[in-house]
This record gives structure tokens, sequence and C-alpha cells, in this order.
């Protein structure tokens, strides 16, 4: 049997939930960290991004939890991400994926339980029609919860991350590195309890929204 083409890969960047990690939530949360619901966002958002014909991968950091995520992850590879800021592990994490072989990669957070495939399958369209795109899906503080591109874009240094600036500058970068930018429907990821209401009120990501009914009041 021939193998086809590469797939284009989606990479998920997560910290180990058993690791910590959404400070801003569980603080807004008035909770200590809880790794139940690391594990369901995670996994939730694994569900939204599986897109018929791509490839999941999970990137993980610590490197050394890597095996720990492999237990939760159903048989999806899972990989270190490189050290660094934000930027640089988004920088290492595409370089590596498209060193493998990936024709194109998206990269989103574990914090989106309410994506769907749809969005990441939008996100490839747009790369297979223009090979100097930039695929953003904004976030509604500013940021964005997805970036996609054929190449390792030039955007991931000299930028305010966490900031109401992020998208801006990183729209900037993309065009000074010669990439005509795609936005993606706005979406909030989930930094607070009422990120995290508004995103199961959406329907989607079952264990999140079991894990609500089960600790917060939502009416």
């Amino acid at each position: 049997m021939v193998d086809g083409p590469p797939a284009p890969v989606v990479a998920i960047l997560t910290r180990a939930p058993a690791s910590g990690g959404k400070t801003r939530l569980f603080t807004s949360l008035g909770i200590p960290t809880d790794p139940v619901l690391l594990t369901a966002l995670l996994l939730d958002t694994l569900d939204g991004a599986a897109a018929p014909g791509v490839r999941r991968v999970i990137a993980v950091t610590p490197p050394g939890a890597c095996d720990d995520v492999r237990g939760l992850a159903g048989g999806v590879e899972v990989m270190p991400q490189p050290d660094g800021d934000l930027g640089d592990r988004m920088r290492g994490t595409m370089a590596e994926l498209f060193a493998r072989g990936a024709p194109a990669v998206a990269v989103i957070g574990s914090d989106l339980p309410h994506l769907t495939p749809p969005t990441i399958l939008e996100a490839f369209s747009a790369l297979a029609r223009d090979p100097d795109a930039l695929v953003l899906g904004p976030a509604a503080d500013g940021g964005y919860y997805l970036i996609a591109a054929r190449r390792v874009p030039d955007v991931f240094a000299d930028i305010e991350w966490g900031s109401a600036r992020t998208r801006a500058q990183t729209e900037q970068a993309a065009v000074n590195d010669g990439f005509t930018v795609h936005h993606l429907a706005t979406m909030a990821d989930v930094d607070s309890a009422d990120d995290l209401r508004r995103a199961c009120a959406t329907g989607q990501g079952r264990r999140t929204a079991a894990w609500v009914r089960g600790f917060l009041r939502t009416d």
C-alpha cells in the first residue's frame, strides 16, 4: 500500500495537568489548582481538534511529564516542548513538526473545550488556498487561540505575551515577514470562571461541563 501525502498537524501546547498551571483561572474560581479540571480541559480540546485528515500532537511541559500525558491521551502522539518563553515554545514546536514533514502546522492551547473540528479545517483550508497565509484565531482578550502557517513565521520575538497588544503585534510581524493574515472566528480561551461557564454553555466539552456541574453554580 502506498502512503498518501503527509497530513497537516495541529499541536496542542499544554502543561501536564499534574504539574499545575492556569493560575488566573483557579484564582478566579477561588480554589487550589485542580488536575481533574486541567485534564478535562486538555482532553476536551483534544476532541475538538479531531478534524478529518489532520494529525494531532500534544506538546508537553515539563518534558519529564510526557509519559504521564501519554497515559491520558489515548494513543495521540506526545512530544516535549522546547525551552524558553511562550514564543520560543511555539516557534520550536512548529519548527520540529515541519522538520518531521508536516506540510502545515497549527498551534493551539489546551484551554479550548468549546473548540470544534470545523475551526481546525477552516484554518488548514485557508493555508491550502494561500501558502503565504498566516492564520490567527482571535481571542477576545486581544491575543489569539490558534496560529497556523506552512512555514515557521517570524512572529514570536518581541511580543507582549498575555496583553491586549499580543495579536496586533503578531499581525504586524506577520506582514513584515511577507504573510497575509487570515482570521478565524473570535473565541475566548478559558482564563476565568465566567469563561468556563460560557465555554460550557456552547454544548461542547463534556468533561469540562461535568466538572462545572459538580463544582460550580451555573445559574
